[in-house]
């Protein structure tokens, strides 16, 4: 509904500007239409947004919960657009996932013999306008499993991402981001994990837990680096714990930024 009002009063606006270029109004201030519709249609976007931001949407809150059933490892992706996004353990003895969800979300499970896929996702659309404003801020809670190892993908837009895996088997993460900050604490008791990140303009940072190894190699042309050094000596590109290729617990980790900032402790 938002959607179609939006582009319902563009089209308003650039209709007026023709009709009255048609009309030989534009003619007699000595303006032609073209140099008139994009700086209406700007006004009508800064309108749409001011109007956005007095508007608080009822977000409909949803729980959705995943059964564990025979499943012997997971395979878990998280389509996320605006807003917060926690992700940690505490489901249930029989869950696999156990989830709160604001706002329209669609999910999908599929059983392939002891290995589970589920994918959630926001079924409100991915044009911006008809969610900006400081009122459409939504939120999701997702409790994993402890039980089984799980590989993670977390794809979010503009977002405030808090991902507390220290006490999940998550053996891949997969990390898409745009314009968001992500803090993610990392497996302690997962064997190997492998992390793989890339994002526009974000701030990441990881929290590897004491005990666990890590090699990590990092590639951002406009982004600011920093990497505990007394855990993580630099060997040229790669930062790599002494220990690395014997530990029981380790990360191998690939971040990719485009501008940002990476905090690796």
């Amino acid at each position: 509904m938002r959607r179609n009002a939006f582009w319902g009063l563009c089209l308003l606006l650039v209709g007026s500007v023709l009709l009255l270029d048609n009309l030989g109004y534009l003619a007699f201030l000595g303006v032609s239409a073209w140099q008139l519709i994009w700086p209406v249609a700007l006004i009508g976007m800064g309108i749409w947004i001011l109007v956005g931001s007095k508007l608080s949407p009822n977000w409909e809150s949803r729980n959705i919960i995943v059964g564990l059933e025979s499943a012997a490892e997971a395979e878990i992706q998280l389509d996320y657009g605006a807003g917060e996004l926690r992700v940690e353990s505490g489901a249930g003895p029989a869950e696999l996932l156990n989830g709160t969800f604001e706002g329209g979300v669609e999910h999908h499970v599929q059983r392939e013999g002891n290995r589970t896929k589920v994918r959630i996702g926001s079924n409100l659309g991915v044009f911006l306008p008809v969610h900006w404003g400081p009122h459409y801020s939504r939120r999701w809670h997702v409790e994993l499993t402890e039980q089984i190892p799980i590989a993670l993908t977390v794809k979010t837009g503009a977002s405030d991402c808090r991902l507390d895996l220290e006490h999940l088997k998550v053996t891949a993460l997969h990390l898409e981001s745009g314009a968001s900050s992500t803090v993610v604490t990392l497996p302690a008791n997962a064997g190997y994990t492998e992390v793989h990140g890339s994002s526009g303009a974000a701030s990441v940072s990881l929290r590897i837990p004491e005990g666990v190894a890590a090699r990590i190699h990092t590639h951002g042309g406009l982004s600011s680096t920093s990497v505990d050094q007394h855990r993580f000596p630099r060997q040229g590109a790669t930062y790599i714990s002494p220990n690395y290729e014997t530990a029981g617990n380790r990360a191998d980790i690939r971040l990719d930024m485009g501008v940002g900032s990476i905090s690796i402790r």
